[in-house]
């Protein structure tokens, strides 16, 4: 195999998994640019809560390999982080919900949680 099918073949591998965490990040699935909100919960504890949730599912994926029958994206751990963060939201009672549908006085804001970006809503 030549240097350049080499390098092609790596590229491709990046751009693949650069798409998989693409789709994670919008929320499992949610609209373009939604973003997390508990209609209870103030911006500080959304933001708190989301921080756990990521750290949770990050030493949840140190703790627990994935089995070598996993296919390519089921083994991605960026993938595999933000989906379990995902699930540990949902369960926390939050959604994913376009901006626009947010009616006032909510507060926005986004940022990097644990090298995943995100962004979340709260009173």
């Amino acid at each position: 195999m030549s240097h350049t099918t080499v390098a092609k073949n790596e590229l491709t591998g990046v751009a693949f998994s650069l798409t998989v965490v693409i789709l994670f990040a919008a929320g499992c699935g949610a609209p373009k640019y939604a973003v997390w909100y508990h209609p209870d919960k103030t911006l500080e504890q959304a933001e708190e809560e989301l921080s756990d949730c990521y750290f949770e599912a990050f030493l949840d994926r140190r703790q627990n390999p994935v089995p070598e029958k996993f296919d390519k994206v089921e083994k991605d751990p960026k993938a595999g982080i933000e989906s379990s963060a995902c699930e540990c939201m949902k369960q926390g009672g939050y959604r994913r919900i376009s901006p626009q549908k947010l009616e006032p006085p909510v507060r926005i804001k986004s940022g990097v949680a644990h090298t995943m970006p995100y962004s979340i809503a709260g009173k």
